[in-house]
């Protein structure tokens, strides 16, 4: 009995632990984003491909994430994305936003570039809030993604292409290694260029 109590306690001990642990991480992780930057993007784009969560990217440096997306309720052909972003990060009047392909995948990315030292910070010069990022005009990713096949196609028949003729050349170097006598065979009649005809003689009258 003893030791059944002992058992209740221990394991009553182990579950408020674990529990107290996971508070922690949370409000640990809460903290930790509790002082970053919030910034808005309007895309009249397709933002297909992009995912909350994703990363965004400042000259190609991790910077933040996306936090939230929607379409605008004021405009429908607009995708309003909302940005959280370390606090710090030199978001300027001149920063721009366009969306990047990740690789073939057809997963994208929020890329920022622009912020030039004469600018003035985007924070400070946006009255209202989350201040709001322009976005570029961006080729459309759908429409990429569409001749993507016909590129992979391409590479396709190239790389056939390449192999018939590795095959070829390796056919006949395995010739010349079984019987070498053929590098010394004269071509046969007709094959090469025609030799060049001796004028004919023109007879006494």
């Amino acid at each position: 009995m003893e030791t059944d109590k002992r058992y209740f306690f221990e394991g009553l001990f182990i579950i408020g632990l674990c529990a107290a642990a996971a508070f922690f991480f949370v409000w640990l992780g809460g903290q930790g984003h509790r002082d970053d930057d919030r910034y808005r993007i309007h895309f009249a784009d397709s933002v297909s491909g992009l995912a909350v969560g994703d990363a965004v990217k400042f000259h190609g440096v991790d910077v933040g994430e996306v936090e939230a997306m929607s379409i605008d309720p004021k405009d429908a052909r607009q995708v309003r994305v909302d940005l959280r972003l370390r606090q710090g990060t030199p978001i300027k009047t001149d920063t721009r936003a366009s969306l990047k392909l990740k690789g073939i995948t057809g997963a994208v990315l929020v890329d920022l570039d622009g912020g030039s030292p004469e600018a003035q910070r985007l924070v400070a010069a946006t009255p209202g809030q989350p201040p709001e990022i322009p976005a570029n005009k961006t080729v459309s990713l759908s429409s990429i993604m569409e001749r993507l096949p016909r590129v992979i196609d391409k590479f396709s028949s190239i790389e056939d292409q390449t192999r018939k003729v590795i095959t070829n050349v390796g056919e006949v170097v395995g010739k010349v290694k079984e019987n070498p006598s053929l590098l010394l065979r004269r071509p046969k009649a007709g094959s090469g260029p025609a030799a060049p005809q001796a004028p004919a003689k023109q007879q006494a009258p």
